[in-house]
């Protein structure tokens, strides 16, 4: 069930109604960036305060939204079989301040706390608004040592790893993982936990060469370049695995690439994960690869068979969709506390300005991120900006 959003914009007909009316304007309405129509641009717009809070709430004043990949999926119409709410809020990682707490407050926050939170992907009510509602369940407290900034990019990339290493496979020292890495985080942060907290060796398949860079930067084993010749690159992982089976494939990245890893999968002990908000895995199955595999005699009716019954066993991890809620919530906790400790560490491509909203969307749709990229929403315009970066001329 999506919560309601109802939006009011206003219009001022004079400077004297609007400075009567400004303080009215403070406190029931605020500024957030709104799809009105799929495909179209987001709309920077006042939308009316959510007055009541429900006992499961909490409203938070939104300092930074992560906007991701799958964000930008939704505005811009790319997956038309997902059909969400409009008008429509993005934006389901975020970091604030509490301002206020329902009824029920089972995780104990207090007005003033320093949180990260997530909401449901399809939820209208998103992060890209000055003051967000969201459930009790999906906010976790952040030590003061933590800077609100780094965290807000890392809860579901790195808590997805890990709930994947952790739960699903138990990664060890020295384990071979393949890891696609797309431009949105979620593979780099699989790599960034892989290799820094489990001491595995990960070979990375990155969409692009300057993404190729940051993940040798970040311990990658090796790393190949994914390009658009699907037949280069299976030779090309191939010539990186030498005579050795992968433990992992994670996969970030979609477009059927499970089918090009699982010939280097390990048929006995390996697994293979998809955490694709949008994978389905009847679609998967059905689906023809989209590269050509090496002549049947490179490739032995054994191997075929192997590679079949691991992409009929892809576990796809969606961390908010978790049955589990005590699971969903440690995963996220232990992440705030690897990050407080050092163990690991989000990657920002860039921030944009909440104006600037619709310059992000265009930056991630032409690849030139290589991490995630965040939208200062405190900042209001650049003179009220605290954060160097923000500064800059988008």
């Amino acid at each position: 069930m999506f919560s309601s959003l109802v939006l009011s914009t206003f219009t001022r007909t004079g400077n004297c109604l609007a400075r009567r009316n400004a303080s009215v304007v403070l406190r029931q309405a605020h500024r957030a960036a709104v799809l009105h129509e799929i495909g179209k641009p987001l709309v920077l717009e006042t939308v009316k305060r959510i007055d009541q809070l429900k006992d499961d709430e909490v409203r938070i004043k939104v300092h930074y939204c992560s906007l991701n990949s799958t964000d930008v999926q939704i505005i811009t119409g790319k997956h038309p079989e997902l059909q969400v709410p409009l008008p429509f809020i993005p934006g389901h990682e975020i970091s604030g301040e509490v301002v206020e707490i329902g009824g029920n407050n089972p995780n104990f926050l207090k007005r003033g706390d320093r949180v990260v939170a997530m909401n449901d992907l399809q939820d209208p009510n998103g992060g890209l608004i000055e003051e967000v509602v969201v459930k009790n369940r999906d906010v976790w407290q952040v030590p003061t040592e933590v800077p609100l900034k780094e965290m807000t990019v890392m809860p579901y990339g790195h808590g997805t790893a890990l709930l994947a290493f952790a739960m699903h496979c138990q990664l060890q020292e020295n384990d071979l993982v393949l890891i696609t890495a797309g431009p949105a985080g979620m593979g780099l942060a699989a790599i960034d936990l892989a290799v820094a907290v489990y001491k595995a060796k990960v070979i990375a398949i990155c969409d692009t060469e300057s993404s190729s860079d940051l993940v040798r930067e970040k311990g990658a084993y090796k790393t190949v370049s994914m390009g658009k010749n699907y037949t280069k690159l299976y030779k090309n992982i191939s010539d990186a695995m030498g005579d050795k089976k992968a433990k992992v494939a994670y996969d970030a990245v979609g477009k059927g690439l499970l089918h090009l890893l699982a010939d280097f999968v390990d048929p006995e002990k390996g697994q293979m994960f998809s955490v694709d908000p949008f994978h389905n895995q009847a679609k998967l199955k059905a689906s023809k690869p989209e590269y050509e595999l090496p002549k049947k005699k490179e490739r032995t009716e054994q191997d075929v068979q192997n590679a079949a019954k691991l992409i009929d066993n892809v576990v796809h991890i969606d961390l908010y969709e978790h049955p589990d809620e005590d699971v969903y919530r440690q995963m996220i906790s232990d992440t705030i506390e690897m990050k407080s400790q050092r163990m690991v560490s989000g990657y920002i491509s860039k921030v944009f300005l909440l104006k600037s909203v619709q310059k992000a969307v265009e930056f991630i749709q032409q690849k030139q991120c290589t991490g995630k990229v965040l939208i200062d929403v405190k900042c209001l315009d650049d003179d009220d900006c605290e954060d160097a970066e923000a500064k800059k001329k988008d």
